[in-house]
């Protein structure tokens, strides 16, 4: 993340500490949609991510006088999200994959992007999707935060909460099996 957009996050984040309305509306603004698109990677459940959405903004309203510093919204929300979806998957084991004993992070397209796309891309979002099955579910959590979110090491420890060198293996883990699996395909793709 680089110096002036921590730098605002700062900002924003120590005025909605404060009390400041106008900032809490802001981060709300700037965040909501991409924390229901977070959610909804973990569960095609509208309503359930809609809901725990909505805990996680009116719990940090809440407890605004007792929150700490936070230099990153976007990963402390995403944090929040993950803990409030996780929450509710430990009550009812009907809606994770037994498997795993965990929700399986699917890193789906949203039907906005899936009306943008043309015929020339549903061959390549199809290759990508198949590449994306051959993972596992950690496997395609990591990549979804290192190369479409963009997190850094570090983030991605807070999240997943697993070390620097666990992520760096899985990285290069699903990286070298979508080599072997798909080599042929890489030379096509897109």
């Amino acid at each position: 993340m680089d110096n002036m957009k921590k730098s605002t996050d700062e900002i924003i984040w120590n005025r909605f500490l404060e009390g400041d309305e106008k900032a809490y509306a802001l981060i709300y603004t700037m965040y909501a949609s991409q924390v229901y698109s977070y959610g909804m990677r973990f569960t095609d459940d509208t309503e359930l991510v809609k809901d725990c959405m909505h805990d996680v903004f009116v719990k940090i309203y809440q407890n605004r006088e007792t929150l700490a510093f936070v230099d990153n919204i976007k990963l402390y929300l995403f944090i929040a999200m993950k803990s409030s979806l996780f929450n509710v998957f430990r009550k009812d084991k009907d809606l994770f994959n037994n498997d795993t004993i965990e929700p399986v992070f699917s890193p789906s397209y949203t039907i906005e992007q899936e009306m943008i796309l043309i015929e020339e891309q549903k061959y390549c979002r199809e290759k990508i999707e198949q590449m994306l099955d051959s993972l596992t579910p950690r496997q395609k959590e990591v990549i979804y935060y290192r190369y479409i979110e963009n997190l850094s090491y570090q983030e991605i420890e807070e999240i997943m909460k697993i070390n620097y060198q666990s992520i760096h293996n899985l990285i290069q883990r699903s990286i070298k099996k979508l080599r072997t699996n798909f080599a042929h395909s890489f030379t096509y793709l897109c």
